[in-house]
Parts: structure tokens; sequence; C-alpha cells
């Protein structure tokens, strides 16, 4: 996404007046909290904190500078925002299985009970079969992962997958942040931070695909998914999320 003006953009100084606001769009269970904590060590002064809802974003006002980490916001949602002169922003997107996968054992092991509605949904979930849990989720949940999903698809944006970032995370992330969004950061401790945010960074040790189900950072391996759809799961994703599958390269047909 090159870097958006309302006017002539001339050179970043560095000053929080003059720097854009950077925009990190993305979907629930998509590398979220992995690219927050890189923006976080890169730039903490700058940063907006989330809220639940998106309303550090949606009752603004969007400030000039600052950075804006984990928007779960469609491309609809993100236009009705008042936007300061100068930003960029940058989507990343993950395969819908895998998405859902990732949020069946965060939400029945994991994740933090921040609402009544999530203590709820892990009852429900630890109450159940994995495949009844996964087919509730795809009800009750992935719908707004899509939703995200396919509204930047329709724009046209550059889309960045989460499972590319995995294997080319400072090949993709430091041309993106540094050149494209002007993040005022030196190479060097820029890579350092990629680097000391890497899965087995963060896990102590732990390799990608050891899997420790009552960790938030579980397992990081793209086609898990495979090792936990039944057929019946397997049915219902392709008939509701196929074509999005395919449009974004996830699948060149439905015979997954």
């Amino acid at each position: 996404m090159p870097l958006q003006t309302a006017q002539a953009v001339g050179e970043v100084d560095g000053r929080p007046g003059t720097l854009p606001a950077i925009f990190h769009v993305t979907h629930w269970k998509a590398g979220s909290q992995w690219i927050y904590r890189i923006l976080h060590q890169c730039a903490r002064e700058r940063i907006v904190k989330p809220q639940r809802g998106n309303e550090q974003f949606t009752r603004g006002p969007v400030q000039q500078g600052k950075v804006y980490p984990t928007l779960y916001v469609t491309k609809e949602e993100f236009d009705s925002a008042a936007l300061p002169g100068r930003w960029y922003r940058f989507v990343v997107i993950r395969d819908l299985r895998d998405t859902l996968a990732s949020a069946y054992f965060s939400w029945k092991f994991s994740h933090p009970l921040l609402s009544s509605s999530l203590a709820g949904a892990r009852r429900r979930l630890q109450a159940c079969s994995m495949e009844e849990g996964l087919l509730y989720m795809i009800d009750e949940w992935l719908p707004g992962c899509a939703r995200i999903q396919e509204s930047w698809l329709r724009s046209g944006e550059r889309l960045i997958r989460y499972e590319d970032l995995l294997e080319r995370d400072l090949e993709i992330l430091e041309p993106l942040l540094l050149d494209e969004a002007g993040l005022p950061v030196s190479p060097e401790r820029f890579r350092a931070v990629v680097l000391v945010n890497r899965f087995e960074n963060v896990t102590r040790g732990r390799r990608r695909g050891q899997e420790d189900v009552a960790a938030h950072e579980r397992k990081a391996v793209p086609g898990d998914w495979r090792n936990h759809f039944t057929k019946r799961v397997n049915e219902v994703m392709k008939a509701q999320y196929g074509e999005l599958l395919m449009a974004t390269g996830y699948e060149r047909d439905v015979g997954w």
C-alpha cells in the first residue's frame, strides 16, 4: 500500500507530527499479536493500544504519526474513519481453514476469558467433540474473518499472507515497514526485533510444529487444519468458503 497523503509528501524527518500514521489491518488469528509485538518494540511511544470493537480507530480521532496495530476492520469500515493527512496501511490475511483451527484451540484452551460470551463458548467447546466445535465456530465466528478478507480482496488491495511472513519475515517486513511506511528505526534495530519475536524465541526454544495447545503460540505451521478437519467440516468449509480460498490464492480448485 503506497503512502497515502492529502497533500504533498516531503521527507519524513522523524518528528511525530510529520510521520505518517501506520495501520496494521488484519483479521483474528492471522498473526496479529506477532506483528503487534514487532511494531510495539520498534515504536513503543507511537502505539495506540487496541480496544474492543476497534474503538481506538472507529471512534477516533485517528492521530497523525501514531501506529495502529491489529485493526480488525473491513475496507468499508476503514474508509468510514476520518484519517489524518498522511498514512500507510498494510493488510495481513491467513488461510481461513488454519484461522478456524487456531481459533478453536485458542477459545478452548488458551485465550484469556475477556468476556462472558467467550467463557460460554469455552464451556461449549469443552463439552462437545472437535467436529461439533469446529462446525459451531464456522457458523458463529468465522464469518467475521471472511468479511474482512472479502472486503479487501474486492478493493484490489495488496494482501500479505501470514504463511509468507512465517517463511520470509525480514524479507517482507523490512521494505514494507522501513521503506514504504517510513518507520523511523534503524535496519539493525528492526532486524533484531524481528528475530527476537520469531516463534522459537517467543516460545523459549520450542520449534515451529511442536504443538502446545495451552499456549497462544500453539504451532505456527501452515496446513495444520488437515490434522483436525473431519469430512463433514471439510464439506462445510468448501460450501461456504471454497470460492474465497481460491480467490485469495490458497487453493486452485475445490479438490482439497
